[in-house]
């Protein structure tokens, strides 16, 4: 049986994050190709010894000044390395959930949420979406925002914004790029098993346990979201635009 998404190549940017690495594997076993960005050079190098098709690494900072021309750069080279005229579709997976009370803020700390969380999310969709590296015809731009943008948490009102404009900005993003033949959608997990949700049980050792019980289905894996993910890139969803699709195990019924 042949593979769903067979010779398509499809971006991901934050590939060794939870979501991003399970992304990639997914991607690969349904015969994409892929280009997988992320900091960390080795860690991307080892996860594209283990995908079966044509992979292309690169190293971004997304939270430096120079995001915009480097991720323009990197684009180009995988379009030439991979010999593609453009990009069938695109994931952003980075963001940072630093959990803070009011007292903790400052704007250096809300500019550097919003950094990653929204404006490294809105300059990718740019990219993705120019007549230089969009599909001639159709490319799907998936976003990974929160069930934070919908209920608030204590200590993760900055986080939850940053989620919140997302969506927004997608919604727009959505009827302006529609004509191009882009899509853009956002996924929105509840609490799953990954690095930086990890990080934010060590500082609150009692939120694990209080999102255990506040998710009907238990907690959630990073394959959970991938899953979402691989549809909303797939022609399966060709009618599908402007929207956010809740995986969180029952967290915001």
């Amino acid at each position: 049986m042949q593979n769903s998404l067979n010779g398509q190549t499809f971006v991901v940017v934050g590939a060794t994050s939870g979501i991003g690495m399970a992304l990639a594997s997914a991607l690969s076993k349904e015969g994409a190709n892929t280009v997988l960005i992320a900091r960390d050079k080795i860690k991307l190098e080892n996860i594209a010894k283990g995908l079966s098709q044509s992979v292309f690494t690169a190293r971004l900072d997304v939270s430096s000044d120079t995001m915009e021309q480097d991720l323009a750069g990197i684009m180009e080279n995988a379009k030439n390395s991979l010999c593609v005229e453009g990009f069938n579709g695109g994931v952003y997976c980075p963001g940072v959930a630093p959990i803070l009370p009011m007292r903790g803020l400052s704007s250096a700390i809300v500019e550097d949420v919003f950094r990653v969380n929204y404006t490294g999310a809105v300059i990718f969709t740019k990219i993705m979406a120019s007549k230089a590296f969009r599909h001639k015809e159709m490319t799907s731009v998936v976003l990974i925002s929160s069930v934070s943008a919908e209920k608030g948490e204590k200590g993760l009102g900055i986080y939850g914004a940053s989620k919140a404009a997302l969506g927004a900005s997608a919604r727009s993003f959505a009827r302006e790029l529609a004509p191009q033949g882009v899509r853009i959608n956002c996924v929105m997990p509840g609490w799953i098993d990954t690095e930086m949700n990890k990080t934010n049980s060590q500082v609150a050792t009692e939120i694990e346990d209080t999102m255990r019980k506040l998710h009907p289905l238990g907690l959630g894996t990073a394959q959970s979201v991938s899953d979402a993910i691989l549809f909303l890139l797939s022609e399966k969803s060709n009618w599908i635009t402007g929207t956010n699709v809740i995986v969180d195990g029952g967290f915001l019924s």
